[in-house]
């Protein structure tokens, strides 16, 4: 099964066969720019192709099964939960900043 992709980068089309993308023979890299998926997202997309074939395999005892996947028609739920983590990130790292400051401070006081 071949796939089609498009880089979000610089727009460049090409074409890779799944199988090759899960047995790590070819990589998820655009070949215009080389732009390249995190192994995190490759590893998770390897496991969803192979978890597809097998759920088409199975059903093919009783249909054919034909389909096409464009990321456009995907929904992508937006997870606030991320920019909030990012958010109480900063927030901590502040804070550490300030008790630094804190410490430092009562130092200072100390040796005078």
């Amino acid at each position: 099964m071949n796939i089609d992709f498009t880089c979000a980068k610089c727009d460049g089309s090409f074409e890779l066969d799944s199988q090759d993308i899960v047995d790590g023979t070819e990589k998820l890299e655009c070949p215009h720019c080389d732009a390249k998926a995190t192994q995190v997202a490759v590893d998770e997309f390897n496991a969803a192709i192979t978890e597809m074939l097998a759920q088409v395999a199975a059903m093919s005892k009783k249909f054919a099964v034909a389909f096409a996947i464009d990321s456009e028609d995907v929904d992508v739920p937006v997870d606030e939960d991320d920019d909030e983590d990012e958010e109480e990130e900063e927030d901590l790292d502040d804070e550490d900043e300030d008790d630094e400051d804190e410490e430092e401070d009562d130092v200072e006081e100390e040796k005078e």
